[in-house]
């Protein structure tokens, strides 16, 4: 209320010109007598006012002021005054119905909100005026009931579905919200879009059971709507939001066969989603149903590159497996051989060169590629600036540093301004960092803070804080420094040699504040080398010396992925996102843990509706 009559007070202030300037100082000084308490006095302004001018304003203002008195009676006039002065201001008969609520008058309401609905004509913009007025006073059921005859009205039994969904979902009536949904999708199919949309939003709501409610009436339809593509698309969408991914597949392939002509178009579109959703294994399956169409295929080159590139996801989560290993080489070449180094394979070009490079001792042979691709014309002077700070992290993996800073120094020059360029400053900082000038790293770490981009804007606040907190006693970086080489080796897989300096600070300190991060570094170079059990162990026993240290989160989040993906423990995995939530509400992991926190209970609640079923099928 207070808020109102402040935005009203500044309205009257600016808004009104000379025109208006002595109307306008009349009611500045009513509601300035309302603000200081003298009620009474604002009160005769606002009557005497409205007795020479018919202004809504002054209306709203007078007759929220006597509402407050308790003045019912009176507000009661005068809202029924407005409602004849200014017909086409129709949130005045909603005033007039709270009103009568407000008052305990509840038969005056009723009777005054069938009026409303009695005189509700076929006007799209007055229903949604009148509807959403309700709605924003929690009027659930007078909405729902003034968006129903809306419908009616306009004779469009899919009119106001968003809205009827937003109610229903607010009301738990789930059966509703879906027969609102597929009403809509059966009558109006090219709507397609905004249906998934909309339900999209209405599932972040409820993940759980609305979903299943929508596919069993979905079901029970597309038994009469086969032949219909766009029902079958959106069977295809409701089981990938539910991770049916088999389900999914499968209608990927009826509707590839039925209905794109065995294209293998929107299989590959299918595919491409799924990776982006990190689903590598069922990624993969349908990028092999379109390679098996055969080279002749227009999407065979799109299948074979996206299939390469699942292939480098799934291998980067285990290096060490060879087979993997070889496999991803031999796709990379696949490509090369049949499509050369061309722009359309520029992704192709990074992995096979970071691969090459760092996971199979031909850093020679990736730095040519990049090099030979670098001075082609057929690529963008971003694409060009990507492959040169693969160059140089390269270069420096293999003691060239002047080669590596000269190489991010291009970049800087080429693509000034852009994310690139910061990329490029961060990588330089990075150097610095790994070569042990803490100092400067430092004062680049602080200047990209304010990087547009935010993942390299929180690297670097990251940086800064691990440095700052972890400055020797004489307020020198010694085991920073060696902190920061161990870093370096892990990067480069120099497994030993990072143990070596890790094990260097615990010899040359009894205590540093830096400990905490040893463990965790020591922790990730466990995993680095398969041995997930020694991992575990000592993240949690990092959270039991260091619960509330930098560290603490990270620890807290990778424990949380080795019980969903490395033990199948899902309980305690769901049990650390939900610590990670709670406890470290500021952490940026809360998002990320949120969306694994939630993917977790929908697949519980599957499983259960799964269990229930097959135990009825066994009655």
């Amino acid at each position: 209320m207070l808020r109102s009559i402040f935005a009203i007070l500044i309205m009257l202030m600016f808004g009104g010109g000379l025109l208006y300037g002595q109307k306008n100082q009349e009611l500045e000084q009513a509601v300035s007598m309302e603000l200081s308490g003298d009620w009474e006095g604002a009160v005769s302004i606002y009557k005497d006012y409205i007795k020479r001018n018919d202004d809504e304003q002054a209306y709203i203002l007078l007759c929220n002021l006597l509402k407050k008195n308790g003045e019912y009676e009176q507000a009661e006039d005068y809202l029924k005054d407005a409602i004849k002065l200014f017909p086409k201001r129709l949130e005045f008969n909603i005033e007039l119905f709270l009103l009568y609520e407000q008052s305990g008058n509840q038969k005056k309401a009723e009777k005054h909100f069938n009026k409303i609905l009695k005189n509700l004509k076929a006007n799209n913009t007055d229903i949604n005026r009148i509807g959403n007025a309700f709605l924003s006073a929690r009027r659930l059921q007078h909405a729902k009931q003034i968006f129903l005859k809306g419908r009616e009205l306009i004779g469009d039994k899919t009119a106001y579905s968003f809205q009827l969904g937003s109610i229903f979902l607010q009301e738990g009536d789930y059966e509703s919200i879906s027969r609102e949904y597929l009403l809509m999708l059966e009558s109006t199919p090219e709507r397609l879009a905004q249906i998934e949309a909309n339900l999209a939003a209405l599932f972040v709501k409820d993940s759980i059971e609305l979903p299943k409610i929508v596919e069993k009436q979905w079901e029970s339809l597309y038994r009469t709507n086969k032949k219909n593509p766009y029902f079958s698309q959106f069977g295809l969408w409701l089981h990938k939001q539910r991770n049916q991914f088999d389900k999914a597949f499968e209608m990927a392939k009826y509707i590839d066969k039925t209905f794109e002509q065995n294209s293998g178009g929107g299989m590959t579109d299918f595919a491409s989603d799924l990776a982006k959703s990190e689903r590598y294994a069922s990624s993969e399956k349908a990028y092999r149903y379109v390679l098996d169409k055969g080279e002749e295929n227009p999407y065979y080159r799109r299948a074979l590159i996206g299939l390469t590139s699942v292939k480098y996801n799934i291998f980067l989560q285990n290096p060490q497996n060879k087979k993997q290993h070889q496999d991803l080489l031999t796709s990379f070449q696949e490509v090369f051989d049949k499509f050369g180094y061309a722009k359309d394979n520029f992704e192709t070009i990074l992995q096979a060169g970071e691969v090459l490079a760092f996971h199979s001792d031909k850093a020679q042979e990736a730095v040519d590629i990049l090099e030979k691709c670098i001075a082609s014309k057929s690529f963008s002077i971003n694409e060009k600036a990507e492959m040169k700070l693969l160059s140089a992290e390269i270069y420096n993996r293999f003691g060239d540093v002047w080669q590596a800073s000269l190489l991010c120094s291009q970049v800087e020059k080429d693509c000034k301004n852009s994310p690139l360029a910061d990329r490029a400053k961060y990588y330089k900082a990075m150097l610095s960092y790994y070569n042990g000038e803490i100092e400067w790293a430092l004062s680049q770490f602080k200047s990209l803070r304010a990087s547009t981009t935010k993942l390299i804007a929180n690297d670097a606040m990251e940086y800064s804080v691990l440095i700052n907190e972890n400055r020797d006693q004489d307020s020198t970086f010694s085991a920073m420094q060696m902190f920061a080489a161990a870093e370096r080796e892990r990067f480069y897989q120099n497994f030993t040699a990072a143990h070596a300096y890790l094990d260097s600070i615990s010899q040359n300190y009894l205590y540093h504040p830096i400990f905490d991060e040893c463990i965790y570094l020591k922790a990730l170079l466990a995993k680095d080398e398969g041995n997930i059990d020694q991992a575990d162990s000592l993240l949690k026993n990092l959270l039991l010396k260091y619960p509330y240290d930098l560290t603490a989160d990270d620890a807290i989040m990778s424990l949380a992925e080795f019980a969903e993906t490395q033990y199948n423990d899902i309980q305690s995995a769901k049990e650390y996102y939900q610590r990670l939530i709670l406890d470290y509400p500021t952490s940026l992991y809360v998002t990320q843990a949120r969306k694994h926190y939630n993917r977790l209970e929908k697949q519980d609640d599957q499983s259960r509706e799964k269990n229930n079923s097959d135990l009825k099928t066994k009655k």
